[in-house]
């Protein structure tokens, strides 16, 4: 009986690789994070979009990382948000670019097509870059005066996920430029979204299961001589392998996005909303689906290839482990009962 509990036990160290020193041991980064590594995500329009299929991006000045912006937009003050109106495809890429010790600097860049910040004024291509530096040993973001601005949500520590009122975006980096808001946090985390659904992106298509993030904020004010607000809402699915992000749903705010001067989004992804309501009226949305939000587009991560079927990992990984290992528990005991 001790040597059937012994090799069940040396079995389960082979495939559950000690999660209880994972769970107190400081952020790791994942194999794949290494300089030269990028994430481009985008939101595309329609060839020949119809009147009304524009995307909406309300932006604060003072986080506003090229000031030219400033100058092309005209009328503008520091107490409330710049609503730019992109009619064109707009591509987010995310590129570590160097990796010093306890230190990755992360190059956030987006890219906005046939932009209009003000009525008669376009833009043809509209860019805003910022660096930021990533402290690998909390995983945090930091501005150069040592502000924290918030943890990477465009890829997760797979070991570390986010947690239940863990903050989205940290209120000292929003004190810091005249946001005024309430604590914009994690609301739900779970491991049950789109469950039994293929996810199709413009890079490839993912299985489940899949890593789901919901952030909230009551209300952020973007007029603050009226004190009118909107409220936050962000919906965030990783790869459950990588930890990659692969899509968004509603995309209000991350500290990736907000480091560019980004408060809020109403805006969808034109091209993929038209293939799920082709998808929904054939009748095969219980099979498969198109995300509406940021979709991945480009990487030079790899991902695991599973076929047609995924192979649970890490967090399902664990449980499904610790599963078998109290079904093993209960064999042993009973067995002994019964033998006495």
């Amino acid at each position: 009986m001790k040597r059937i509990v012994l090799s069940f036990l040396i079995l389960l160290l082979l495939v559950l690789p000690s999660p209880i020193v994972q769970s107190i041991e400081k952020p790791k980064t994942s194999p794949w994070f290494r300089d030269g590594i990028y994430l481009t995500y985008a939101m595309m329009m329609p060839t020949n979009p119809k009147k009304g299929e524009v995307n909406v991006i309300e932006v604060w000045p003072k986080l506003i990382p090229a000031q030219n912006v400033l100058k092309i937009i005209g009328d503008w003050d520091e107490s409330s948000t710049v609503t730019l109106l992109v009619y064109g495809d707009m591509y987010l890429t995310l590129k570590i670019t160097n990796i010093t010790g306890d230190i990755a600097y992360v190059h956030i860049a987006l890219e906005l097509n046939n932009v209009s910040p003000k009525s008669g004024s376009t833009i043809h291509k509209l860019n805003l870059n910022r660096t930021l530096i990533l402290n690998l040993s909390d995983m945090v973001y930091y501005e150069g005066d040592g502000t924290p601005i918030g943890r990477p949500m465009f890829f997760v520590d797979l070991a570390h996920l986010p947690k239940k009122n863990d903050y989205l975006v940290y209120p000292a980096f929003l004190k810091k430029y005249g946001i005024i808001s309430d604590s914009i946090t994690i609301k739900n985390v779970s491991y049950t979204w789109m469950e039994n659904k293929v996810l199709h992106t413009h890079y490839k298509d993912f299985m489940p299961p899949y890593i789901y993030v919901d952030g909230r904020g009551r209300y952020l004010v973007y007029n603050r001589k009226t004190g009118e607000s909107f409220d936050i809402a962000t919906q965030l699915v990783y790869d459950m392998d990588t930890g990659v992000l692969i899509t968004t749903g509603v995309c209000d705010i991350t500290p990736e996005l907000v480091s560019l001067g980004i408060v809020k989004m109403i805006a969808l992804d034109r091209v993929n909303s038209k293939k799920l309501d082709r998808l929904i009226d054939e009748g095969k949305a219980d099979k498969e689906w198109y995300a509406q939000g940021f979709n991945l587009y480009a990487t030079n991560v790899e991902f695991p290839d599973y076929g047609t079927k995924h192979s649970p990992s890490t967090p399902m990984k664990y449980f499904f482990a610790l599963a078998l290992l109290v079904l093993m528990i209960t064999f042993v005991w009973n067995e002994r009962r019964w033998r006495r």
